[in-house]
């Protein structure tokens, strides 16, 4: 998921209009394991879910900490909606700029090439993911949370070490929220320059001259965007049938039209990158073994400048100690019931643990996330 910030403003309206009352279900359940918990709640992660659930705890009169993992704001603010929109507006500028017909038409005539500074567009996405991040961490502790900037990890359901601090806190709910991470499927081996994900992309190191991207999904398409309108060619790979196969299918006609059809942009349908290898920017290309997506028999062989991993994402439940809980993953999501409480192997209910947004894999989205934190804490 690369999400939008607008849920973080539907989660603080509560405290721009004043106060709730200070009562909340989360406050009434206390661990049998302590008898003098630290905080109310602890949220491990923080991102737009955490976030918002730590902004409605607050806005419910609970004491709240977060264990951040030096990732305030998450994918969403780091890698994700911030600073991809930026690279977004900054490369939409570049194209607008270079559509001298278009501008001609408008009255407005533009004396030579346009060009960019690679550098200081990166510098920007980064910079404006920066001072969110600062603005949401700031928020936090205005509104009173305090801010581990270590990874949490479970001990016991209501307890937490800080990873790599050498301490533990405890709490009488504990609420997970750490999201997801991209996926990359067997056989590709990324080097974080020449294959990579979203993550690295981001940064944009470079604009390579020829870019495979592998799945056609939003995050995808949205890099393929910026990609030609910085001047390079785009070659998309989809396993399914066609692109963008879980679009709605009068929003994949209009994107066809609008964003694939006009641009530098191919597409092999119905194959699967088997095997991906790193090259060496500018000396040695990277290639991507294509197979049939049903006989599974050898189709052909690209050799391009940079390959783009866009094939999902993964909950980012590792290092969490859910072993120590009794949790057993399904596909690396925590279970949860209807009101976001995580359940043993077993399908119990473990007291004062809580588990919202991409890690419990209901609904990957960001409006999700900060729903089902309030709910968890409404609960």
């Amino acid at each position: 998921m690369l999400p939008s910030l607008l849920a973080l403003s539907a989660a603080t309206s509560a405290l721009s209009f004043g106060r709730l009352p200070p009562t909340s279900h989360l406050s009434r359940t206390s661990s049998p394991l302590m008898s003098d918990p630290d905080f109310d709640l602890i949220i491990v992660g923080c991102g737009v879910g955490g976030h918002g659930a730590a902004l409605h705890a607050v806005s419910r009169g609970l004491n709240v900490a977060v264990c951040a993992g030096q990732d305030v704001g998450g994918t969403c603010v780091n890698r994700g909606c911030v600073p991809s929109k930026a690279l977004l507006a900054a490369s939409g500028r570049v194209r607008e700029m270079s559509d001298q017909k278009h501008l001609a038409a408008l009255g407005v005539h533009v004396n030579g090439d346009v060009s960019f500074d690679r550098q200081a567009v990166a510098d920007h996405a980064n910079g404006l993911a920066n001072r969110v991040k600062g603005n949401l961490e700031g928020s936090l502790k205005a509104l009173g949370v305090t801010v581990f900037p270590e990874k949490g990890s479970l001990k016991a359901p209501t307890e937490i070490e800080l990873v790599g601090a050498g301490k533990t806190i405890s709490a009488k709910n504990v609420i997970l929220a750490t999201g997801s991470v991209p996926f990359v499927p067997p056989g590709v081996v990324t080097d974080g320059k020449t294959v990579f994900t979203s993550d690295e992309a981001l940064k944009l190191e470079w604009v390579p001259d020829w870019v495979a991207i592998i799945g056609s999904g939003y995050i995808g398409l949205e890099f393929s965007d910026v990609y030609t309108a910085l001047g390079s060619e785009v070659t998309f790979i989809e396993a399914m049938p066609k692109m963008m196969p879980f679009f709605d299918r009068q929003i994949a006609q209009l994107a066809d039209r609008m964003l694939i059809r006009p641009r530098k942009i191919d597409s092999y349908t119905n194959v699967f990158a088997s095997e991906v290898t790193p090259g060496i920017p500018g000396e040695k290309p990277a290639t991507i073994k294509m197979i049939d997506a049903n006989t599974k028999e050898h189709v052909e062989t690209l050799e391009v400048d940079a390959v783009m991993v866009c094939t999902g994402r993964k909950p980012y439940s590792e290092g969490l100690g859910l072993e120590n809980v009794n949790i057993e993953t399904n596909r690396g999501f925590v279970p949860v019931d209807e009101k976001m409480r995580a359940l043993d192997k077993d399908g119990n209910v473990i007291e004062g643990l809580w588990c919202i947004g991409d890690l419990n894999g209901k609904m990957m989205l960001a409006h999700a996330a900060s729903a089902q934190g309030i709910s968890a804490v409404e609960n």
